[in-house]
């Protein structure tokens, strides 16, 4: 027993030893973080919209960088994918030294300021080429990565890697090859300022000017086709941030698959399909809707017997099947997708083409709720990834969902009855368990009752802490906005949830604090889209100012205009390991484009027909007396 006890004490010591210094770094390197450099984004995904995509590492250190698992490098360009070749055997990086500056432009160009210089980057639309514009302030070199078995071939002003594809590079610096650990390595030199063009499988040269003019002019035309937003009283700054996300989304998704990564951040370059799902919407809300359609055929193509994955690969469509954590919000997200981009688009062949998954997935759900003693659906861990039990996100999603299919098949001629019945089922269902009396719970798990010496399977509250999850399906109209029920829950997750003018995702998140990433100062970090699940709400009941005050907050908390997933609870600068991310974007997008318009601008739309309407009655006087005359 005494050896047992020592082994013990030997045992806590050595971890006392191993992670005191882990602990202590962490405390130092956020006593030393520079919080101001967490407005600018560390890493960013930019797209060519047809066949590229590359991540680029902007030079932005992340505090506690090696507990988070995301170490601090120079400026670079990784991940250069190419189509159906994949990722490319490529690396590019410049000596920025010491990133201080990074920002999505509204040409979707990519700025890094560094101490040795800035650079400007390019994937111009549908050219299958990377360009970069280099301005040193000093030395400024580019070095290219390249696998040591490829032949190079050098000529003036221009490089040829002789693979498949074939790699074109030309340049207007001075070049030269070494060898590093096994690689090539080829240095651009830059004195003065200059460009890099990295063509993949073409060998035409293009004038940096035409690249940028050409540049500007496709993505131009890509935001013109936006949808308007109706809300003439928000500011020039919101505006530009709606249009800077949905370039974000844009680049943030697959070209090929159609798929969208979470976050340009290594941690959450996976496409989790609740996050891409609100993408597609936001996409389609604002008129792209080709690439809304992308994505959801992809989805719809590799549905299961049962469900989808929680995430997958964002590079090839393929499951990740170590993340298999049941997640079945998945199923009514892909219904209510579907259904709305129907209402948008009046396209019945792209139903027929769904059609098959939808099918599969409401048979699904109506075996689940059938079986289950509760009619409700089966046990995930849902949103937020960490409660295993009945939670209300799913339930709520997946019966909005089920609402929203019944709808498709009435469009199309089919007897929904089975289905209006389920929904309804399940409707009742989640009131009747999760509703509280004040609010809903947003967990619940199995429980024994014990009575007259007989066992009974009750469902109990997991914790009885608030949820801002609670919230969206609400939005999306689980229950009416307006009613005593969603106005008692919202109020109570606003009370007591609110940090910074944001909402924390629930009491005790330390998520971002120390359970899995370090980057904040506190536990309860207020999220975006919590706080914008919020404004949405206020949309639903017409308290614009309200939603149009947290669009501003959210705003204010962005890497300059790209909005994180969260922001510290103490200092209020955006947690850096998993921002910019999609879900918080798409959004924002949503709630901007849900703002009604404004009654000044009714107002002037009436007195500007009561105009036109005036004008033409004076222009038939006038002809009809005309008329009378020649007679």
């Amino acid at each position: 027993m005494r050896g047992l006890k020592k082994k013990i004490v030997l045992t806590m010591l050595l971890l006392i030893i191993i992670v005191s210094p882990l602990i202590n770094a962490s405390k130092a390197d956020q006593s030393t973080y520079n919080r101001e450099l967490s407005y600018y984004p560390s890493y960013l995904l930019l797209s060519n919209w047809k066949n590229i995509s590359i991540l680029v590492t902007t030079g932005i250190p992340i505090p506690n960088s090696i507990l988070n698992g995301l170490p601090n490098s120079n400026v670079s360009i990784k991940n250069i994918y190419f189509g159906n070749n994949g990722i490319l055997p490529y690396e590019i990086y410049f000596n920025i030294n010491s990133s201080y500056y990074t920002k999505l432009n509204l040409n979707n160009t990519i700025t890094i300021k560094g101490n040795n210089g800035v650079i400007n980057i390019l994937t111009p639309p549908y050219l299958s080429l990377i360009f970069i514009l280099i301005y040193p302030k000093n030395v400024l070199i580019s070095s290219i990565y390249i696998p040591s078995n490829y032949t190079i071939s050098i000529y003036k002003n221009e490089i040829v890697i002789n693979q498949t594809p074939s790699i074109y590079i030309y340049f207007n610096g001075t070049p030269n090859v070494i060898k590093k650990n096994n690689t090539k390595v080829l240095q651009i030199t830059y004195i003065n300022n200059g460009f890099l063009e990295f063509s993949i499988n073409k060998s035409k040269y293009y004038l940096p000017n035409y690249l940028i003019n050409y540049n500007s002019n496709e993505v131009n035309n890509w935001l013109y086709k936006s949808k308007d937003i109706k809300n003439s009283e928000i500011s020039d700054n919101l505006i530009s941030d709606y249009y800077l996300s949905l370039l974000l989304i844009k680049d943030n998704q697959n070209p090929i698959t159609g798929e969208f990564a979470a976050s340009p951040s290594p941690i959450y370059l996976y496409n989790w399909l609740r996050d891409s799902s609100f993408a597609a919407m936001a996409l389609q809300d604002a008129n792209h809707l080709n690439s809304a359609y992308k994505y959801w055929i992809w989805e719809s193509n590799i549905f299961s017997s049962n469900n989808w994955y929680t995430r997958y690969n964002f590079y090839n469509g393929e499951p990740d099947i170590s993340f298999g954590i049941p997640e079945l919000d998945s199923i009514g997200l892909f219904q209510i997708g579907i259904y709305n981009y129907f209402i948008i688009t009046h396209n019945y062949s792209f139903l027929t083409s769904v059609l098959p998954a939808l099918n599969k997935t409401i048979e699904y759900e109506i075996m689940e709720i059938n079986n289950s003693k509760f009619h409700l659906m089966p046990e995930d861990l849902s949103v937020w990834e960490s409660n295993m039990g009945y939670n209300f996100w799913t339930q709520s999603i997946d019966d909005i969902g089920l609402y929203d299919s019944s709808l498709i098949y009435q469009y199309l001629g089919i007897n929904n009855s089975i289905i209006k019945y389920y929904e309804n089922l399940l409707n009742e269902s989640i009131i009747k368990y999760f509703w509280n009396g004040k609010y809903f719970y947003p967990t619940l798990t199995k429980a024994i009752l014990y009575v007259n010496n007989t066992q009974q399977i009750i469902l109990s509250p997991m914790y009885s802490r608030f949820d801002s999850s609670t919230i969206l399906p609400i939005d999306l109209g689980y229950i009416s906005p307006k009613s005593s029920l969603a106005y008692s829950d919202v109020n109570q997750e606003i009370s007591h949830l609110t940090v910074l003018g944001g909402l924390s995702r629930f009491v005790g998140d330390d998520y971002h604090y120390s359970q899995s990433l370090y980057d904040s100062s506190g536990p309860n970090p207020p999220w975006i889209v919590t706080t914008l699940f919020l404004a949405y709400y206020y949309e639903q009941i017409n308290n614009i100012t309200g939603a149009i005050n947290i669009l501003n907050w959210a705003y204010n908390h962005s890497q300059n205009g790209l909005l994180p997933e969260a922001i510290d609870p103490n200092y209020g600068n955006p947690l850096p390991t998993t921002s910019p991310l999609t879900w918080s974007a798409s959004m924002y997008v949503i709630d901007i484009l849900n703002l009604p318009q404004n009654s000044s601008n009714k107002l002037n739309e009436i007195i500007t027909w009561i105009i036109i309407i005036a004008l033409l009655i004076v222009i038939w006087y006038v002809m009809e007396k005309r008329s009378v005359l020649a007679r």
